[in-house]
């Protein structure tokens, strides 16, 4: 048996790894092991189906089903948000979710809905104020626990801040990706006030199951959020 078959042995069929974590993997087995060779190596693992890509940069012993891309699926009220900031201010950068999407992947289904905007830092204030002048009532901005206790009504419209670095869709900007949302239902407490903390693992679970997932998109941002350990956790122990 070769050295690197000896070590593919010992590579799990669960975990994604990165083409650094491969190559740190090979080099504990011999340690002069160059870049070089090291790609020569990779090369041959691919083209014997050894190893398989998974996404940019990830790499699976177990060969990856082919999943269609994550798609939400608005209530008219959410759509119609979009559509209006959309046409309104077509060069800002925002996202809409809504808490009812993940009834998609929960056991005990969320019925009073909650609408969350995303929205540039410097400009979410703004839009809030629009937004409760046209409508209002029914818009919080960056509610706390109790304020969103004390305020919520069903459909509401909670504005947050838009972090930096998320992961957006090329094709539909305004709609959330699922690497977004897995991230945002653990790292923002508004959201995740919106369902029972048991039900996690159950959406990221159905989330893995049926839909394609960016292993890279999804660990950026979460490094972003400070969610990176979770993440890990809930994905299968990530690296």
């Amino acid at each position: 048996m070769l050295w690197t078959d000896q070590v593919m042995l010992n590579l799990s069929d669960k975990t994604v790894y990165t083409r650094d974590d491969l190559f740190q993997v090979f080099q504990g087995r011999k340690q002069d092991l160059s870049e070089s060779t090291f790609r020569w190596i990779l090369y041959n693992l691919l083209r014997e189906q050894k190893v398989f890509r998974s996404g940019y940069d990830t790499y699976t012993k177990v060969k990856p089903q082919i999943l269609p891309d994550y798609k939400p699926y608005y209530s008219d009220k959410a759509r119609m948000l979009i559509d209006d900031l959309g046409a309104k201010y077509s060069e800002l950068a925002f996202v809409v979710f809504e808490s009812v999407l993940l009834n998609e992947f929960l056991n005990h289904q969320i019925a009073q809905n909650t609408i969350y905007l995303q929205m540039e830092k410097d400009l979410s204030a703004y839009v809030f104020e629009i937004l409760q002048e046209e409508s209002g009532k029914g818009v919080l901005y960056k509610p706390g626990r109790k304020e969103l206790e004390r305020y919520w009504t069903r459909d509401c419209i909670v504005v947050l801040d838009l972090v930096s670095q998320s992961p957006l869709s090329q094709e539909a900007p305004h709609e959330i990706t699922i690497e977004k949302m897995l991230v945002d239902i653990i790292a923002d407490k508004s959201i995740a006030s919106t369902f029972s903390p048991a039900e996690i693992p159950f959406i990221f679970d159905n989330a893995i199951r049926n839909y394609r997932i960016d292993q890279r998109r999804i660990n950026r941002y979460a490094g972003r959020r400070g969610k990176t350990s979770q993440i890990n956790e809930y994905m299968g122990g990530g690296k």
